[in-house]
């Protein structure tokens, strides 16, 4: 499957790599060991700012979750948000602060990998990690269809979106 770029609503992450200026606080959020050196690099990089560190697991999950929410509910006028993992835990936890009120602008991402997508099964709504790259497949473990993870990516749930593979033969 060839994937038109002009059209994608995949993230281009080497061009998302700017936050708002303005900022007076900045929280940065890291994800799993593999983060920690490229968040600490950015930790300093905020001069001039109030910066607060926080170390989550390297999935997104409960504990992280918490975490977020904690922090967006102190959020005030320019706060700001840096968000640093791979693809998966960057895309959730972004759907997150949007969903509370957070601006794209007031957010960085720094995606480190993208090896491990949040696919959303059209067919039955669930969602659940691959490592499927675009055009690929994987199967829905909660109603085994087989899905073809698309070159489309709903920020709002933080997922790839992924069709049954022979929905017109169905």
């Amino acid at each position: 499957m060839s994937v038109c770029m002009e059209t994608t609503s995949v993230p281009r992450w080497d061009e998302e790599r700017t936050v708002a200026d303005g900022g007076r606080t900045v929280t940065v959020l890291s994800f799993g060991d593999a983060a920690t050196d490229h968040a600490r690099r950015l930790v300093t990089s905020f001069e001039g700012r109030r910066v607060s560190w926080l170390r989550a697991p390297a999935t997104w999950g409960d504990a992280a979750a918490e975490v977020l929410q904690r922090q967006l509910s102190a959020a005030r006028v320019g706060w700001r948000l840096v968000l640093v993992g791979d693809e998966a835990a960057v895309l959730a936890a972004r759907a997150v602060a949007v969903a509370a009120g957070a601006l794209d602008d007031e957010i960085l991402p720094e995606v480190l990998t993208t090896d491990t997508r949040t696919v959303y099964c059209a067919h039955c709504r669930h969602t659940h990690d691959a490592t499927a790259a675009i055009g690929q497949t994987s199967t829905c473990p909660a109603c085994s269809a087989e899905l073809v993870v698309y070159h489309h990516v709903s920020r709002h749930h933080g997922a790839y979106l992924g069709y049954q593979l022979d929905a017109e033969e169905s």
